[in-house]
């Protein structure tokens, strides 16, 4: 739940502020009690699935189970700014070219029907009409119903750019017009509510217990044929990094979906993705394909993610996101080698944002996060997950390790954090750096390392190299490729800014701290808008 944040009215005094602390704990509240509200009427359900390895000749108990709790989502928008799910346009003659021959003809009847190319074909008083009729049906997906009081889950994509949106639920009859409770982009995930009661709540799944080879059923409105189901078995879990969320915001999407082979197709986004109980573990959302249809690879959010945000979203209609202040990169194998560690799982700490819950916990970068509250960091995906899973002012424990100067070894550190608030325009105000270049003149420079020569930096060189004003160091001039540098993946155009986590401007105080260094150095590099770290052998 969130927790309350106090302001204090200073120019005001202290009555007012007493005033506006009280007024904003009582709407904190208000709040907190309506999503508790909500969340006492979900009917859950994380028992176990049974394993007897026997075939299931039907699943017709479950279907009739779930169908009534699937709704259908049509979306309109005013005439002239008609645009598909998700604000995408309609499709036209060259795009239902690509399609295989069997399904042309149904999308050019359904859109002649429903679409704006059907509107060409009318009269000009006919066309005028329909201008005057407004809004226009835009498109279709799917949702299901998670309270009996009309909240109603689906994909942010299906809701976005929509002026209006009407709703059926089951195979009733009736349409309702539904409101956007919230929406949330980064992770493709929408709430929304329609004025109904006694409706038929879908059970949720734990997501997390979910295992590669259970069965699940898709659900649906494919292409407008409302409940529509198809089944196929979880083919993986934790797919993240397809960029299909990309362009969400300037921090990126939210991505950790189960991968199927049960058949997902246009108008399915949104809809539930259930188990062999009848228990909803996804929110179908997208498929991988080259054609625009159904390829053997559709893609749902956990609903363990889909919930909790919908919760979130009930609450105000926004969505709050833990917040460290770290840059992250992944661990390479030299890393790796360098702390002690086992393979390259984990996260290597590349920067700190000043004033951050990471600054103020003690985080360094070159710190090596392994553990989140007593769970295995695998990458920085996973770990941005279990962040932005957190609420700001959470208390979170981090396992990492830590090269410790005085000793000259790696150590294991624990470090907790108490989380902010995300705010995307702070995390790129102290993290963002510009791009990086390598079509820079070569340079003799001066020897720092067997085989690596470097220069310092200088307005020139920043041109040449592409290296923000914010970033001093050493530009590596050349680098022989079996030297022990070359070897780790020290590159001309690279700018070493710090040595044994000690910031370096000149030749000099790198030569100085090398004759500090024991047998190994660690340096800190700037390439192409990324820190990296690299140990070399002295």
């Amino acid at each position: 739940m969130k927790k309350p944040r106090f302001r204090t009215l200073t120019y005001a005094g202290v009555g007012l502020a007493g005033l506006a602390a009280f007024l904003y704990a009582e709407e904190v509240k208000t709040e907190e009690a309506k999503v508790e509200n909500i969340e006492s009427k979900i009917a859950y359900d994380h028992s176990e699935i049974a394993n007897s390895g026997q075939l299931v000749m039907s699943y017709a108990d479950v279907v009739e189970q779930v169908l009534p709790s699937v709704a259908s989502i049509s979306t309109f928008a005013k005439p002239g700014q008609q645009r598909g799910p998700g604000g995408q346009r309609q499709l036209d003659e060259e795009d239902l070219e690509a399609l295989p021959p069997m399904f042309r003809e149904f999308f050019r009847d359904y859109m002649e029907r429903n679409g704006p190319q059907g509107e060409e074909q009318q009269s000009p008083r006919n066309q005028r009409r329909q201008r005057q009729q407004a809004p226009v049906r835009t498109g279709l997906g799917s949702g299901f119903v998670l309270t009996e009081d009309g909240y109603i889950v689906t994909n942010n994509h299906v809701v976005d750019n929509s002026d209006e949106l009407k709703v059926t639920v089951g195979n009733a009859s009736r349409e309702y017009t539904a409101k956007v409770v919230g929406k949330d982009p980064q992770s493709d995930v929408a709430l929304i509510k329609i004025d109904a009661k006694g409706l038929i709540p879908a059970k949720i799944g734990d997501s997390s217990k979910v295992r590669v080879g259970d069965v699940v059923l898709a659900m649906g409105s494919p292409m407008g044929l409302d409940q529509s189901v198809t089944q196929g078995i979880v083919s993986a879990k934790g797919r993240s990094q397809l960029q299909i969320l990309s362009g969400q915001g300037q921090m990126g999407g939210y991505e950790d979906f189960i991968q199927t082979d049960a058949a997902i197709n246009p108008g399915n986004s949104g809809g539930p993705l259930v188990d062999a109980k009848g228990r909803v573990i996804g929110v179908n959302t997208a498929i991988q394909t080259r054609t625009g249809m159904f390829a053997g690879i559709g893609l749902s959010i956990p609903s363990n993610m889909a919930v909790a945000i919908a919760l979130d979203l009930a609450g105000d209609g926004k969505v709050e996101r833990g917040f460290l202040g770290i840059q992250m990169g992944d661990v390479d194998s030299g890393m790796a080698e360098f702390l002690g560690l086992k393979d390259d799982r984990g996260v290597t700490v590349t920067a700190v944002v000043d004033d951050s819950p990471a600054a103020k916990a003690g985080f360094q970068s070159g710190d090596v996060i392994v553990t989140v509250d007593g769970s295995e960091v695998e990458d920085y995906v996973k770990l941005r997950l279990l962040i932005g899973s957190k609420r700001s002012g959470e208390t979170v424990k981090f396992g990492a390790k830590r090269f410790n100067e005085e000793t000259k070894k790696p150590e294991d550190i624990e470090l907790q954090a108490v989380l902010q608030s995300l705010d995307g325009e702070k995390v790129l105000a102290g993290m963002q750096r510009g791009p990086g270049g390598q079509n820079a003149p070569a340079l003799k420079g001066n020897e720092f390392l067997k085989g690596v020569r470097v220069v310092s930096l200088n307005e020139q060189l920043r041109a040449d190299y592409g290296v923000p004003e914010e970033v001093e160091g050493l530009v590596v001039t050349s680098v022989e490729e079996d030297s022990p540098a070359g070897k780790v993946g020290l590159l001309e155009g690279d700018v070493i800014t710090k040595v044994n986590r000690k910031a370096v401007k000149t030749t000099a105080e790198a030569k100085s701290l090398r004759g500090e260094a024991g047998s190994v150095m660690l340096l800190e590099i700037f390439r192409e808008g990324q820190t990296k770290f690299l140990p070399v052998k002295n």
